[in-house]
């Protein structure tokens, strides 16, 4: 029995779901070429947003190891303190704080308005505001 090879649309069809194109090929290059040149960007631009949050959570940490240490107990004064802990500059100002209308004269404790300042870097800094009990300047 001969057998006959079947040619025509039927035949091709079979034949090119075996393999891609060559349209096909290049589409898959492009959309990867596009995803290589998209990617390593946004890499780049995660990794400098970490490092500025970085910064941003040393500061705050260099803050409230200030106020922890550095401006606490109760013969606090007004005026303006300075130094570098970890390698950033911190500076903290203490005022008095008069909304309360208190006299010194009437208690040994005063209410202190204090902001504290630490560098971040690259002119930026970290404010905070607080008020802290110190003692009076006569005690």
């Amino acid at each position: 029995m001969l057998r006959y090879k079947r040619r025509g649309p039927l035949a091709s069809a079979a034949h090119r779901e075996a393999g891609f194109t060559l349209i096909e090929m290049l589409v898959a290059v492009a959309i990867l070429a596009v995803l290589v040149g998209i990617v390593p960007r946004s890499f780049v631009f995660a990794r400098s947003i970490l490092d500025h949050s970085r910064d941003w959570m040393d500061a705050r940490l260099v803050a409230e190891t200030v106020l922890n240490d550095e401006l606490a107990g109760p013969t606090l004064e007004p005026g303006t303190r300075g130094g570098v802990i970890e390698g950033r500059r911190w500076r903290a100002t203490l005022r008095r704080n008069t909304a309360l209308g208190v006299d010194a004269s009437e208690s040994d404790r005063m209410l202190l308005d204090v902001r504290i300042e630490v560098e971040v870097g690259a002119g930026k800094s970290l404010e905070i505001e607080t008020m802290r009990v110190g003692g009076s300047p006569s005690s």
